[in-house]
């Protein structure tokens, strides 16, 4: 794997994010890693990781597998590009653009075109992302392996078949760490306000998100379930979760994921 060329074009959050990710892992290596972005700044971040950034979409066009990690509004021209200068069948097309169609690379890449289309998290830059994947008819079986590889080393990978189904995977698991910090936040600001320092509370905050992940991720309990072990008749964790419940808690975690779904849903640049 340490020998396959592999170009990145676009290097903001989730670029850098997933790039520092397969990086940290081992599987790929930085000298074989071209990074190309038009913002000047980006490209300072990725020489001060230690990548070698190119100055133009030529200089990546013969890798092995190039990752599109550019803004949506972004691609179409983007693939426009690409198509001029990368033969259709002759790299491996992993994209991470939400709203971005297979059949809309396909038809400005040109047929035969190798197209992985992702739906990742920012949990990539520490190893822990959820990552979703649909190939479409060109890909190989090296590519699907290749990409399982490159995405179970920033975290887990699931296939999918059924590509209007990545809407979802947006909605949950794109957008999702976001719920959870502004969850997290949340707690910190009634740790803080009940006298605890603020470095303590945010460890134990962290370290209660993680662990109660883990819990989950170990057993095979429904959540319900879960939230029984944890919730004592009369205790404190059932007077919270009563709290919370007559604050309509549960729908407007429920609203607002599905108004992330339908966003993604109308997010369709072609």
């Amino acid at each position: 794997m340490k020998k396959i060329s592999f170009g990145v074009v676009g290097y903001g959050k989730m670029g850098s994010s997933l790039v520092k990710g397969v990086l940290n892992s081992g599987l790929l290596s930085a000298k074989n890693t071209k990074i190309y972005d038009l913002d000047g700044a980006r490209i300072g971040l990725a020489k001060r990781d230690g990548l070698f950034a190119v100055e133009s979409l030529a200089e990546i066009a013969g890798s092995h597998a190039i990752l599109l990690a550019v803004k949506p509004k972004d691609m179409p021209r983007l693939l426009d590009k690409l198509k001029a200068l990368v033969p259709a069948g002759s790299a491996l097309f992993i994209s991470i653009a939400a709203g971005i169609k297979i059949a809309t690379m396909e038809s400005r890449l040109g047929e035969g075109s190798r197209i992985v289309r992702v739906m990742p998290n920012i949990a990539a830059s520490v190893n822990e992302a959820a990552s979703v994947f649909v190939p479409n008819r060109w890909v190989r079986a090296s590519d699907i392996k290749f990409a399982t590889s490159l995405l179970e080393c920033i975290g887990v990978a699931y296939r999918l078949d059924n590509e209007s189904l990545i809407d979802a995977v947006t909605g949950i698991s794109g957008s999702g760490p976001a719920y959870f910090f502004l969850m997290m936040k949340a707690i910190e600001s009634a740790g803080k306000r009940s006298g605890l320092p603020g470095d303590l509370v945010r460890s134990l905050v962290s370290q209660t998100c993680r662990g109660a992940g883990t819990l989950a991720l170990r057993s095979s309990e429904p959540f319900d379930q879960l939230i029984k072990i944890v919730a004592s008749p009369g205790g404190t964790t059932e007077e919270a979760l009563k709290v919370m419940e007559s604050k309509g808690l549960s729908q407007t975690v429920i609203d607002a994921v599905v108004a992330a779904i339908e966003k993604s849903k109308k997010m369709n640049y072609s």
